[in-house]
């Protein structure tokens, strides 16, 4: 498979290469065949319909090793959602993203910020930096009203093939016991249609052309699709939407105990907050705080130094992992939070906006 495959992309590349084109061969336009079946004939108007909404997500980002620092490109994708242009996709599509495009169905390629990113239930709400009323969007649809063994619609870009379509059903709904913020119930759609590297952030479409779910993940053995699909519920998807005390201002962390903080900066702290990734146009990243840029393994585990260490979030230390309720319950409660940092050996205070990120994004 492999070799047919490594076959097939030379012979692609002989080919443009041998035979340079000035610009895109016109589209074909292909006619509507008038001997489908009722079935057929609703899956095909259904994916007209819908294909219109889905984008391809491209992103960049940056990572650090021993030998300095490296851009990856990364490739997922996404549904328009409403006329101000907002996007759901997979949260680990564009997290740790520096600069994300998304290519719509006009073939344009157009920047887009983050705004919320929610890994317990690998969802990201995006939006274009310039909205252009005249592109489509697709529908939320009810993931409470629905059946094992009704089918469903998968549209993305497998690697990298556009707006493939792939058909399936409802094989279960899982939620894990996974709670956000212990109310929101995080639910998955199992399915068996066709999710591959690519699809992720996707959507998943019902009967009536209403996106039911999210692609998150795949169980698999091979590295390919095996038939088990994860997509999380668009009930999921709406219920954070809504939720304006979501708590997230753009920071990957990790705690420090005293002895680390002692051996890897000589600093006589019990405890810090150390920032790895700050999200680009996020509320942290919009107030100046720092991520890391050198890569280093403490106790076994990998980690990035010359970031900013947080000492306080508003009145709470961030004192162990045992202080997260609390760094919760103050981001839940302020739109306007002073985080207390030290960089260089010097301790800053800043005030981080997270207002743009607590709306009710369903209401606009």
């Amino acid at each position: 498979m492999k070799k047919t495959l490594l076959l097939f992309g030379l012979f692609l590349f002989v080919l443009t290469t041998a035979f340079p084109q000035k610009g895109h061969a016109p589209a074909k336009k292909r006619q509507f065949p008038n001997n489908l079946s009722p079935s057929e004939t609703h899956v095909a108007r259904l994916y007209e319909k819908t294909v219109s909404s889905v984008v391809t997500i491209y992103t960049t980002s940056n990572s650090y090793t021993a030998s300095g620092p490296t851009q990856n490109k990364g490739l997922g994708s996404g549904v328009l959602i409403s006329k101000d242009c907002h996007i759901l996709t997979a949260a680990h599509v564009v997290d740790g993203s520096s600069k994300i495009k998304i290519k719509t169905q006009d073939g344009k390629l157009r920047d887009a910020t983050v705004l919320f990113s929610e890994k317990s239930a690998d969802i990201a709400l995006l939006k274009l930096d310039v909205p252009d009323s005249s592109l489509a969007h697709a529908i939320l649809g009810n993931s409470d009203v629905m059946a094992v063994g009704q089918n469903v619609y998968a549209i993305g870009s497998p690697y990298g093939m556009e707006n493939s379509f792939s058909s399936g059903i409802v094989s279960a709904f899982r939620n894990f016991n996974a709670l956000y913020d212990g109310t929101v119930n995080i639910e998955f759609i199992q399915t068996d249609a066709a999710i591959n590297s690519g699809n992720s952030g996707g959507p998943l479409f019902n009967s009536n052309g209403e996106v039911i779910g999210i692609a998150s993940s795949i169980l698999t053995v091979s590295g390919g699709f095996q038939g088990i699909g994860m997509a999380v519920t668009s009930n999921t998807v709406k219920s954070l939407l809504a939720f304006e005390d979501r708590p997230w201002i753009g920071i990957e962390s990790i705690f420090l105990k005293s002895d680390d903080l002692a051996r890897l900066f000589n600093l006589n702290l019990t405890s810090g907050l150390l920032v790895q990734k700050v999200a680009k146009a996020s509320p942290a990243d919009k107030a100046g705080i720092q991520g890391g840029t050198i890569a280093a393994n403490v106790n076994g585990r990998p980690i990035l130094l010359g970031g900013d260490i947080i000492l306080k979030i508003d009145t709470q230390d961030t004192c162990h992992v045992g202080c997260i309720e609390g760094i919760r319950n103050v981001l839940a409660n302020k739109n306007k939070i002073d985080v207390r940092y030290l960089r260089g050996g010097k301790e800053y205070t800043v005030t981080v906006d997270a207002a743009e990120v607590r709306k009710n994004f369903l209401r606009e």
